[in-house]
């Protein structure tokens, strides 16, 4: 009984070391999404960072949010992703268009965004044609008094 349990802590240390190896935060290519880092420099810390997305017509929406309810650093860098096997025709190529909310306080993770209008803030719409397998980046800047703007960096 002892061998079997030394086994089972031995091969999860291994598979944690793997997982660290490969690290949960770090994104690898994929050739079947388009992935969007999105680097904030902006002048105060925020509750949650929402996008609502659309993708050769289909639509959707999505957040990012600290799980121990922190707010997101003012100078973080967070991503969206897109898999190709969610799209109704497949293609090589897609038409992405992202539009970007920043909520200023925290509030719990709301998947239909219904969070105060006072505390949401749009910034207008950046689209762009995107290939499956490549990473584009966004910039965005601003604060919460005089609005927040979204920019795509040439690549």
């Amino acid at each position: 009984m002892r061998k079997i349990s030394k086994t089972v802590i031995a091969v999860f240390v291994v598979l944690m070391i793997v997982f660290a190896a490969t690290g949960c935060d770090s994104k690898q290519d994929n050739k079947d999404e388009i992935n969007v880092i999105i680097n904030l420099d902006i002048k105060e810390d925020i509750g949650l960072f929402l996008t609502q997305w659309t993708v050769n017509g289909q639509t959707g929406g999505s957040g990012c949010s600290n799980a121990d309810r922190s707010f997101i650093k003012r100078n973080d860098i967070l991503s969206w992703t897109f898999d190709r096997q969610f799209m109704e025709s497949p293609a090589e190529t897609a038409e992405v268009t992202l539009s970007f909310i920043v909520v200023t306080e925290y509030f719990e993770p709301d998947y239909s965004f219904d969070y105060p209008e006072e505390y949401k803030i749009p910034m207008d719409a950046i689209s762009f044609t995107a290939a499956f397998g490549e990473t584009y980046y966004v910039s965005v800047t601003g604060d919460k008094t005089n609005g927040y703007s979204a920019v795509l960096e040439n690549n």
